[in-house]
């Protein structure tokens, strides 16, 4: 039986190592991609970070103004003059900062002490915009603030009457916590990568040899079907694996160039949090690898098998995004279904938050079972003349 398991494999490896399409997408895939956009997005953070440290703001005629200038320089925020043409600027996307543009009237109507209409112009439809529009915001409605407690003070009133309710921001969320929602795209790539790294050579080895006619012989052989099936799920467990494996280390290496010192000490990707994250989603990819080769076996060229895998995809696909979306409570049942439990998992892994053995055991049980299922199930198909013989 090991003696037939190791020659199959063998075979199916070094036929599966022929295809460097496969090899090329699977190697871009685990080493580039998702990291490449977990630098992205971090760094694109750590600009957010910067710009909010600096507070700067672009105003329009800060010199009409000179309550707000003083304002402003008692709150270490740094004003700036507004670029000639702001607003067609902010219209066409080539200034990405929100501009108060201060009234001709401001000094006339903050003597009288009457309401003054000041314009915040931006666009808000653009990302980069986002974090301007926040400050020049917080700036207004803070000299506002100041100005109402200073009147009312100067009518004899009381500066409470201007605030009911004062509110105190308790934040329960560890800084680590705060930073997991930045790495949740390293499960989402590992769960992803799983499908991409076992579809080519899933396809290959059933469908695609049924199309090529080579299953005929290949059956014919001395083998146990029990063997065959084997010895072709685990290669294409190993290349699901690999792919996996190769995703989480280009994270674990991503996460060291990250541009901001205080964002990188946050990430903490390294040998404990990756050895974890194996030993969730090693068993899920060898799991996707028999599914996909069970559904593959049902098409009787390598495009149906594809179109039916698709499917599979899908869900695979869709799962990490409704984590993303929709806020589940901890619940037994999610120990038990596919894809869910394992993102759930490592998300809490990133989290910092304690992992019980059940919620290790509980989806590898799930993942044996399926796959051996899966296993039995393709070789009862193999006995079929319709599956080998049908073109």
């Amino acid at each position: 039986m090991i003696a037939a398991w190791w020659a199959v494999f063998r075979k199916e490896s070094i036929d599966a190592v022929r295809d460097r399409r496969t090899l090329l997408t699977m190697l871009f895939t685990g080493i580039a991609i998702g990291p490449i956009a977990l630098l992205m997005m971090v760094n694109y953070v750590a600009g957010i970070e910067e710009k909010n440290a600096a507070r700067e703001v672009l105003v329009d005629g800060l010199e009409r103004a000179p309550q707000l200038a003083n304002y402003f320089a008692r709150n270490t925020i740094t004003p700036k003059p507004a670029p000639p043409d702001y607003a067609a600027k902010i219209a066409k996307g080539s200034l990405q900062d929100a501009v108060i543009v201060v009234p001709n009237n401001f000094g006339e109507r903050f003597e009288r002490g009457l309401t003054i209409d000041v314009p915040l112009v931006f666009d808000d439809s653009r990302n980069a915009s986002l974090t301007s529009i926040r400050l020049a915001e917080a700036a207004l409605r803070g000299f506002s603030r100041e100005v109402g407690v200073l009147r009312a003070i100067d009518r004899g009133l009381g500066p409470q009457l201007l605030q009911a309710i004062n509110v105190e921001r308790v934040n329960s969320a560890t800084r680590k916590q705060s930073a997991a929602s930045l790495l949740l795209l390293i499960p989402m790539f590992g769960m992803i990568g799983a499908l991409i790294g076992s579809l080519g050579v899933a396809l290959d080895t059933t469908a695609g040899e049924r199309e090529r006619g080579s299953l005929e012989p290949l059956l014919m052989n001395p083998v146990s079907l029990p063997a065959l099936v084997v010895g072709k799920w685990s290669m294409v467990a190993l290349f699901g694996s690999s792919v996996v494996l190769m995703i989480f280390a280009g994270f674990a290496v991503a996460t060291r160039f990250v541009a901001s010192d205080e964002l990188a000490a946050l990430f903490a990707f390294g040998l404990p949090e990756y050895l974890r994250f194996a030993a969730v989603a090693v068993p899920f990819a060898a799991m996707i690898g028999a599914v996909l080769m069970l559904i593959a076996t049902f098409g009787r060229t390598y495009k149906e098998a594809q179109t039916y895998c698709s499917y599979v995809g899908l869900v695979v696909n869709f799962v990490p995004l409704l984590t993303l979306f929709i806020t589940l409570d901890e619940s037994p049942w999610q120990r038990f279904v596919p894809a869910l439990s394992q993102q759930l998992v490592m998300a809490r892994i990133l989290r910092g938050e304690p992992i019980g053995a059940l919620d290790y055991l509980v989806p590898l049980g799930v993942a044996l079972v399926i796959t051996a299922a899966c296993l039995a199930a393709l070789a009862r198909l193999l006995k079929r003349e319709s599956i080998v013989f049908g073109r």
